[in-house]
């Protein structure tokens, strides 16, 4: 079960970063290919928006360590960010301005998460706990 969590972790990881690349090709679209293609941007980003929390779990089952569950939160709450500020397009600009540079951290973010995942499923990471000993015990 821990194995193949965290081989889940790594496999969604790493989806999540292509999954970031091609939200990128989306906007490309939308803005030298014709508006009507601003569509794919938005609803794609919004699937985008909780994939992190799938990667979460999977850190969380694969008993990835507390550092690249950390990680993992950050990107999960970054991601929830990033499609919220776009919201506020009309509202307040400004807060809206922050939306391409927090995807930038998310792809970042996501980058550092998946290779956490990539360093675990080769062994580099924290191992499981292992039982108590009974050693010295009468």
């Amino acid at each position: 079960m821990i194995r193949a969590s965290r081989v889940a972790f790594l496999v969604l990881a790493w989806a999540f970063v292509a999954g970031i690349v091609i939200q990128v090709f989306f906007i490309g679209l939308g803005l030298f290919a014709g508006s009507a293609n601003l569509r794919l941007h938005g609803e794609f980003g919004w699937i985008l928006h909780l994939a992190p929390l799938f990667i979460v779990a999977a850190a969380a089952l694969g008993r990835a360590g507390r550092v690249p569950l950390l990680q993992a939160g950050a990107l999960a709450v970054t991601v929830f960010v990033v499609p919220i500020l776009a919201l506020f397009r009309t509202d307040l600009p400004v807060a809206a301005a922050l939306h391409p540079v927090a995807a930038l951290l998310a792809f970042w973010l996501a980058i550092v998460v998946a290779r956490s995942a990539t360093s675990l499923v080769r062994g580099e990471g924290p191992a499981p706990p292992r039982a108590p000993s009974m050693q010295g015990v009468s």
